[in-house]
């Protein structure tokens, strides 16, 4: 039976974001999988493709293999969404993916508390340096406007109301990182149900009971809340339509685990901004050191920026009761230089050696 699993870890390793070799990997797939389950998933696109056409390959009946693939998507291996009248289906890999998918829903069970220290100790073993030590950066930090000093222009890719204005469908889920920190003994008090998917895949995740839809209004507001909350938003690292807005703290957070614990600098991508503290004004309260996700402010007899270690997320203005923090723009203006998700996804490939 773990021959199978191998087998299927070693496919789901050769996919932009893969699942490298490592204690716990087996059991995880072990754990999300049935052997049945397995044994399809060797078989199936990893890239979008009908049902007919899936069938056809398999050279299986259409009705009987949609149960099996649908099953396996109320499960979290099997991407499954309906497009131009078409059914249309892919295995998912482990981020966005199996990863997330148990969690999405925000319960606590059985299947939940044995995953999360799986999932953990794989984390901090290996899939770390899977995502956060690589040329192209995944994620990257989207600065809060209201923290941008007047004098400092945004561009429309900085910008998170201009980032969801291609968006047509919303939805919000549960935090897989925070589940995972909690369920593992290290968890924290910021809300969960943060986590914010767009268009098809959020669509999925609604069909299949792992999200809510939202409206572009309540998606707004969900930000919004987040900000005073002292989350980080954090996006997909290219100029495209975006899939996914996370809202992230400094403690569960495995990006900000991965710069900070795990000295990780490509982990996620900063933005193009810095906090500047106005010494004439600041109080010494220490409100922006508790909200700064990475550590990166300290107090004397007033705050000062580590501007090397600062993200530029802007999290810690909405609180200072002087207003004596801002985002200013930093005066060598790193642009992201991928166009769209294709080139993305294409330049993850290349760096894996999975193409030329």
């Amino acid at each position: 039976m773990s021959e199978v699993y191998r087998k299927l870890r070693e496919k789901l390793d050769n996919i932009p974001i893969g699942f490298p070799e490592s204690e716990g990997a087996i059991e995880i797939l072990k754990n999300i999988f049935t052997p049945e389950e397995a044994e399809l998933a060797l078989k199936l696109p990893v890239v979008t493709k009908s049902l007919e056409e899936i069938a056809a390959n398999l050279k299986e009946d259409p009705a009987t293999l949609r149960k099996k693939l649908d099953a396996m998507a109320d499960r979290g291996t099997v991407l499954a969404i309906e497009k131009e009248g078409k059914r249309l289906y892919r295995l998912l890999p482990s981020v966005v993916g199996f990863w997330e998918t148990p969690f999405w829903p925000g319960k606590k069970d059985e299947k939940t508390l044995k995953l999360a220290p799986l999932w953990r100790n794989y984390f901090e073993n290996k899939f770390a340096y899977e995502m956060g030590d690589r040329k192209q950066i995944i994620f990257r930090i989207i600065p809060v406007n209201i923290a941008i000093s007047p004098e400092s222009r945004v561009t429309p890719f900085e910008d998170v109301i201009e980032l969801l204005k291609p968006v047509n469908y919303f939805a919000v889920a549960h935090c897989p990182c925070r589940q995972i920190a909690s369920y593992t003994g290290d968890g924290c008090n910021h809300s969960t149900e943060v986590c914010l998917h767009f268009d098809s895949m959020g669509e999925y995740m609604v069909e299949h009971n792992m999200a809510r839809e939202v409206t572009r209004e309540e998606t707004i507001e969900i930000l919004r809340k987040a900000n005073e909350e002292g989350l980080v938003h954090m996006t997909d690292n290219h100029q495209g339509k975006i899939t996914t807005i996370c809202n992230c703290c400094g403690c569960c957070c495995i990006f900000f685990r991965m710069l900070k614990e795990m000295n990780l600098p490509r982990a996620v991508a900063k933005s193009n901004y810095v906090s500047r503290v106005d010494p004439d004004l600041c109080a010494a309260c220490g409100t922006c050191t508790e909200r700064c996700p990475v550590g990166a402010i300290t107090v004397d007899e007033f705050a000062v920026v580590d501007e090397e270690r600062c993200v530029g997320c802007g999290v810690c203005y909405p609180t200072c009761p002087q207003e004596a923090i801002k985002l200013v723009r930093k005066p060598e203006e790193k642009v992201v230089e991928i166009p769209d998700r294709k080139t993305y996804i294409t330049n993850l490939l290349k760096e894996k050696g999975l193409i030329k």
